[in-house]
């Protein structure tokens, strides 16, 4: 019984809500007219509600003038308190929505990617899509095999280039830009001030990336440059993995070791050119592409992969403008 008398009591000590929403709109688009217009409700019932609202306070929200009106002092201080509880109860709001949301979609998706993706991209950040859908059951798979392929035993999956093959779709997931890294160790012992400077290090190579120094080195300007050593891995995470131990410098994929770059077990001792190898592609499944959980993942991927797109669209025109 106690605490209901105080929810009443804090009620009672609280203003008519309604007059607040009409009080915001007419500070927020400077006159009664508009506000009704926004409102969907007459210039009468505005002016009642600002009315009201003045008799609780006992004191003026608004000057009059000619064009229209503007808060007063306190009005003013009145408007950013309402703005700020607007703005918390907006995000409550939205935040509830998506969580009732995500919690009615149930199912399997089955997401097939290749192996360096999953182990540097997609696994550190795979929890969060489970705690915004707890109840779809991701199994992840790991090839570098062309999906068309894999036949029907995904539903959506991660590529590097495009997949154009009947029963498939793709879509643009983010650039792969490369750059050489290596870890701190390395540059202590030897210091890498330009491209030349690499004919003093290992250079480490993966089985799919064999070509990869050769480009980049083409497009620095230092086609014949040969490292001290070479060493090749089978996949490109053991590449990576090298790396990070100081046993050479790799031409990483700058999304899959931004993570390694934050944390400092990898720098990036030249910082141009950047080498733009073919797109990370997301393929769909056309049987699978309207399944709810299927979209969910898809929706999700995207949105993690939206600020990597952004950066490279920005670093396009930059270029485009030097030339």
């Amino acid at each position: 019984m106690t605490k209901d008398k105080r929810t009443s009591m804090d009620a009672e000590r609280l203003p008519p809500l309604n007059a607040l929403r009409h009080f915001e709109a007419v500070a927020r688009l400077g006159s009664f007219a508009a506000a009704a217009n926004d409102l969907h409700v007459t210039h009468w019932a505005v002016g009642k509600q600002i009315r009201l609202l003045e008799d609780w306070f006992g004191v003026p929200l608004f000057e009059r003038r000619p064009r229209g009106v503007v808060p007063t002092d306190q009005g003013a201080a009145l408007l950013n308190d309402v703005n700020g509880a607007f703005a918390r109860l907006s995000h409550s709001v939205t935040q509830l929505r998506h969580e009732s949301v995500s919690r009615r979609i149930t199912g399997v998706v089955r997401v097939n990617v290749l192996p360096s993706f999953a182990l540097y991209w997609l696994m550190p950040r795979l929890a969060e899509f489970q705690t915004d859908f707890p109840d779809i059951d991701v199994r992840v798979s790991t090839t570098s095999r062309k999906l068309r392929y894999v036949g029907d035993a995904f539903d959506i999956g991660v590529r590097s280039g495009r997949e154009d093959a009947a029963g498939l779709t793709s879509t643009t997931l983010m650039p792969d830009m490369r750059l050489p890294a290596c870890s701190p160790a390395v540059l202590r012992s030897r210091p890498i001030a330009t491209v030349a400077d690499l004919r003093n290090h290992t250079l480490l190579h993966s089985t799919t990336t064999r070509t990869a120094w050769t480009d980049w080195l083409r497009q620095a300007g230092a086609p014949g440059l040969q490292g001290s050593r070479h060493l090749d891995f089978d996949h490109v995470f053991l590449q990576l993995s090298a790396a990070v131990e100081g046993l050479g410098l790799t031409l990483a994929s700058l999304p899959l070791i931004e993570r390694e770059i934050a944390a400092g077990r990898l720098v990036c001792p030249l910082s141009e050119p950047v080498w733009r190898a073919p797109d990370y592609t997301l393929v769909v499944n056309i049987e699978r592409a309207e399944d709810k959980a299927v979209l969910a993942f898809k929706k999700w991927i995207l949105a993690k992969a939206a600020p990597l797109r952004s950066e490279s669209s920005r670093k396009g025109v930059k270029q485009k403008a030097r030339r």
